[in-house]
């Protein structure tokens, strides 16, 4: 009857046990890429990484990604991460969001390699382990 009983208790610790590996599977697998964000000028390059689901850039220095460049409005646009995929999304700025020279009119969906303009600057997107970290 012991050994019955620790039979069961084993077995319920192992299932205890494989739910909650799967249960941290799941919820790293919903945790972002790693994103880099380049910024290239005449004077120098700046580059940031973020691993937060959301990045708010612009000229406003409370921006997660301030740019120093009078075309770019205080909030200029937003990458986001959902549907296991990063989104740019224009915020009704001055000058304009460009998604490698298109206007971004709707939130759109990023790759790595791509590049944004916000304003005069341009912004290099790199995603994933490969991105160089800062």
């Amino acid at each position: 009857m012991a050994g019955l009983l620790y039979g069961f208790l084993g077995l319920a610790f192992y299932t205890l046990l494989r739910d909650l590996k799967q249960q941290g599977e799941l919820i790293a697998a919903r945790q972002p890429p790693p994103l880099t964000l380049v910024s290239v000028t005449e004077a120098h390059t700046a580059s940031q990484r973020y691993v937060k689901p959301e990045v708010l850039l612009g000229r406003e220095p409370s921006c997660d990604f301030p740019l120093d460049d009078q075309t770019v409005s205080s909030k200029h646009a937003r990458i986001s991460y959902h549907q296991r995929q990063w989104w740019l999304e224009d915020l009704a700025s001055t000058n304009g969001t460009y998604l490698n020279d298109e206007l971004v009119t709707v939130p759109l969906v990023i790759t790595h390699g791509d590049e944004m303009r916000l304003g005069q600057r341009r912004v290099k997107i790199e995603i994933g382990q490969d991105a160089p970290k800062s």
